[in-house]
């Protein structure tokens, strides 16, 4: 995923090929002594209200094409006055589609057309999740705070022909007291939307879903274990080795050329702006956040590290030449089996 303000953050989520190591390259220096000072873990707060129930719109002319094989599932976001995490079957589709400084001043925020096959195993039924929090720099929700998600598919390149799936809002909660529209989710540090969806695709891969939870190990053995596959990847990419590098996300790159029905061409095509960028000479490694925070994800399957204002990951590669120019690399983890190192996923 890219999003270009001065930066541009690589999600992993989107990696889908590399090519082999590239050959007479001078080695970037580390940061030296660096390490990320402080590690918290992001605690989600309560659900502010399971009694407030939204009207969720299912399209009268929804109509299934059973003619279509490669479906692609996408969601179209809006919202206003409020960071987001959207999630489908507790798996987040972008960590800062919405999220930090982005969101300070007041607005209305579209993201139209997200994909959402990568968090899409197999057919069957996924819960749609959209989370807002109040923006940066507020403590609670405000009176202009709304989120609206639209849920429809299609065919796999094909971005004429649209098939509404849901609709959910949270302005479908508001209310007149007298002449006055009372808007119930002001006042709260959190509110969520829920729906649940049932897709159907050609394909079953098996990605996260048996992994072990990693929830249930110790919070500070597992700090100290990210810290050092992060330690790892950045020495990975001070060498250039993208040999290495491909093989550190393989599983990832399997996943989602079969869940985007990427061609082969299309593999090799994503990944040539990330390789020029870690093969560049005009990038250097940027030393790590003082302060980072573990999120938990796919019912504790899942976990990264991320600058805790902003989301972005923790590996940044910096233009010499040019100190706005940040590239941002996400990576998330899981753990395949008891007893094995955690794995990009």
């Amino acid at each position: 995923m890219f999003r270009c303000i001065h930066k541009v953050i690589f999600c992993l989520l989107w990696v889908s090929s590399l090519f082999s190591c590239g050959q007479g390259n001078k080695e970037r220096s580390l940061p030296q002594n660096d390490q990320i000072k402080k590690i918290t873990i992001f605690k989600q707060p309560e659900i502010m209200n399971d009694t407030l129930k939204p009207y969720l719109f299912i399209p009268t002319s929804f109509i299934s094409n059973t003619n279509i094989k490669n479906k692609s599932y996408n969601i179209t976001v809006r919202t206003g006055n409020s960071q987001l995490e959207l999630l489908v079957g507790d798996v987040p589709i972008s960590l800062n589609l919405f999220w930090g400084d982005v969101t300070k001043t007041n607005g209305l925020r579209t993201s139209p057309n997200v994909p959402i096959n990568s968090c899409i195993l197999k057919s069957g039924k996924y819960k749609v999740t959209g989370k807002i929090y109040p923006r940066f720099g507020q403590k609670m929700l405000e009176e202009s705070t709304y989120l609206t998600m639209e849920g429809y598919y299609r065919k796999a390149n094909d971005w004429n022909h649209k098939y509404p799936i849901f609709s959910i809002k949270t302005n479908e909660l508001a209310y007149y007291r007298g002449n006055q529209l009372y808007n119930p989710i002001v006042g709260f540090p959190y509110f969520e939307l829920q729906t649940e969806i049932e897709v159907e695709v050609p394909y079953e891969v098996e990605g996260w879903s048996h992994s072990v939870n990693l929830k249930e190990q110790n919070e500070e053995e597992l700090k100290k274990e990210m810290q050092q596959r992060y330690d790892d990847i950045r020495q990975l990419i001070a060498k250039k080795d993208t040999a290495a590098f491909r093989q550190l996300i393989q599983e990832r790159e399997d996943l989602l050329g079969t869940v985007y029905y990427y061609s082969e061409e299309e593999k090799e095509n994503r990944i040539k702006d990330l390789l020029t960028v870690i093969m560049s000479e005009e990038f250097d490694i940027a030393p790590y956040p003082q302060e980072a925070q573990l999120l938990y994800f796919a019912e504790g399957k899942m976990v990264t590290l991320v600058d805790p204002v902003n989301r972005e990951g923790v590996i940044r590669l910096l233009n010499r030449k040019d100190p706005k120019d940040i590239v941002s690399l996400e990576f998330r983890f899981h753990r395949k089996k008891p007893g094995q190192k955690l794995s990009v996923i």
